[in-house]
């Protein structure tokens, strides 16, 4: 199989290499690389569309971003093991050491979270990954029961029980993505984590105490009152996968569904932000 490489060229590089990297990874694009001007993205070339690239650099250019690229096809590569070899651990907080099996163990931190890198999104090295795992060890998981929409790596999930949940429902629409999920399940020992492959609307009839939807914007706004019917009175909502400047409109729409905002964070213009499900709504 032969892959298309795109060399982009980016001003500035924050928040906007990150900004590139989320929307090609949504179009199918595999593989990404930070150079000292941009980034190098990876695409199979039978899923390559060139009219949805040239629309993220359109939208990008419009928020502020001065972009270009260059595109060459090149043949196929072991991709898994060449993104495995840059690939380094993570610390979240101070307290959540995020490696891969072949990293060594680090007992100077409480929480240690290993995740075989197979390209799937939520490393914890992007902010809106490690944000969400800031924002859980500050509440209380304990006996809770998880759903984590748009799972990934499982990471989420994996940390949620290491939190002490009582169970955890980690789902994602990407059949890859489910895969490295139970890998990483079995990798960290836990047990009470289900993963399925699905969207949304196959949630009827769970029920979770605690809501978490790192996605995007319009995923979340599409799919508030479905994760709301999943959501017990008084369950808390984490959400991320945005930009600061999606809050406003996020928190409107959530408050039409009985969630009220208690508070959000932001890195590299990355928001994420929790809310309460009303018990009297």
């Amino acid at each position: 199989m032969e892959y298309i490489e795109l060399d982009i060229k980016i001003s500035p590089l924050d928040p906007f290499r990150e900004y590139m990297s989320y929307h090609l990874a949504e179009i199918g694009f595999e593989m990404f690389t930070e150079t000292e001007n941009g980034l190098l993205a990876y695409s199979p070339s039978d899923a390559y569309n060139e009219s949805s690239v040239d629309q993220i650099f359109k939208d990008g250019i419009e928020l502020g971003c001065e972009a270009s690229f260059s595109s060459k096809i090149i043949p196929w590569q072991n991709w898994n093991e060449e993104w495995e070899k840059a690939y380094q651990p993570e610390v979240i907080a101070g307290k959540i050491y995020v490696r891969a099996d072949f990293h060594p163990e680090n007992p100077g931190y409480p929480l240690e979270i290993i995740i075989q890198p197979r390209m799937a999104f939520g490393t914890g090295h992007h902010p809106t990954a490690s944000q969400v795992m800031e924002m859980m060890l500050k509440m209380d998981f304990k006996g809770k029961r998880i759903i984590d929409m748009g799972c990934g790596t499982g990471i989420l999930a994996v940390l949620a029980m290491k939190l002490g949940a009582e169970h955890a429902i980690a789902i994602d629409n990407d059949a890859n993505a489910v895969e490295n999920s139970v890998d990483n399940v079995l990798k960290n020992s836990c047990k009470n984590i289900e993963v399925f492959e699905g969207e949304a609307v196959g949630l009827k009839g769970l029920k979770c105490d605690i809501f978490i939807a790192n996605i995007n914007r319009n995923i979340i706004l599409n799919d508030l009152a479905l994760y709301k019917e999943t959501m017990t009175n008084g369950g808390e909502l984490i959400t991320s996968g945005y930009y600061l400047q999606d809050l406003t409109i996020i928190t409107k729409k959530a408050k039409e569904f009985g969630f009220e905002f208690i508070e959000n964070t932001v890195q590299n213009d990355w928001c994420c932000a929790r809310f309460l499900l009303a018990s009297s709504f």
